[in-house]
């Protein structure tokens, strides 16, 4: 899967909870928010295909 840049602004708190997060799971911020956003969408019954992000 080829990934696409963005860019995005987040409140400081928020950004300093994403990068706690990904030290603590030893990933990216980026990671930490994609994994975020499978699961919110999951727990909503939206399936998320890999062959979406192409």
């Amino acid at each position: 899967m080829t990934k696409k840049p963005f860019t995005t602004r987040l409140d400081p708190p928020v950004l300093a909870l994403a990068q706690q997060l990904a030290e603590t799971e030893r990933r990216s911020i980026t990671s930490i928010i994609e994994l975020a956003l499978i699961e919110y969408a999951e727990r909503r019954g939206i399936k998320v295909s890999a062959k979406e992000g192409k």
